[in-house]
């Protein structure tokens, strides 16, 4: 293919301009629009007249369903106020009860502040294994017990020791002995087999005489002990 002559590269040159000026004529000049059809209105005015009654009553129908609403959910919000306060009561109504803790159920112990379903049953069952409470700061001892928890119900449990059940080391055997909480099989066996080398137990205090007796465990006993 032959190189392009002088001559050729010029006529490029023109029509390259040629093409760039009608370009950004086409892109520049101003647009003629045709004049826009004027919108006829006459059917929508002829359905205002003939349903334009409708449409106002259904207007007014929507206002008043809007009404009826909001002040069905005011009425709500009202609903929920009044629980609200009425838990309130009764959060201050539990602050307020008191309980014994050796003969109140479970029902009973719910109405301490703080205290469930869950919680009752172990407080109850913990009793169980004690003989009952003599004290109580024992609460302490319930799983899952809190500092918080027990402070908040410690001025509203009192503790009648009547119904405790008291354990006899002179005569208990090693399985009597091992069911209570604050006794272990060793320590139960261990009293056991003192008694049975001729020794008597006429104290609390002489439970220390007994091998793996120690004074932590026996000041836990003794509300328990009696000759």
């Amino acid at each position: 293919m032959n190189k392009p002559t002088k001559s050729q590269w010029k006529g490029y040159a023109v029509l390259s301009v040629v093409l760039v000026t009608v370009l950004l004529m086409f892109i520049f000049m101003p647009r003629s629009y045709e004049k826009p059809t004027p919108v006829d209105y006459s059917e929508l005015s002829e359905a205002l007249e003939k349903y334009g009654d409708t449409m106002t009553a259904q207007i007014k129908y929507e206002r008043q369903h809007y009404r009826q609403r909001y002040s069905r959910d005011n009425h709500h919000t009202f609903g929920y106020d009044t629980t609200y306060r009425n838990r309130q009561q009764r959060t201050y109504e539990r602050r307020q009860v008191t309980v014994e803790l050796n003969t109140a159920d479970t029902a009973e112990l719910q109405q301490l502040y703080g205290i469930g379903p869950t919680f009752a049953r172990r407080i109850v069952k913990y009793r169980s294994l004690l003989g009952g409470f003599v004290r109580k700061e024992q609460l302490m001892e319930v799983y899952g017990m809190t500092e918080d928890r027990y402070q908040a119900i410690a001025d509203h449990v009192t503790v009648d020791l009547s119904g405790v059940v008291k354990i006899n080391p002179n005569a208990a055997t090693v399985d009597e002995l091992r069911r209570h909480p604050y006794l272990d099989y060793y320590q139960a066996k261990a009293i056991v087999q003192f008694r049975e080398r001729g020794n008597n137990f006429t104290s609390v205090d002489d439970l220390l005489k007994v091998n793996l007796m120690d004074n932590t465990t026996l000041e836990k006993l003794r509300g328990y002990i009696q000759f």
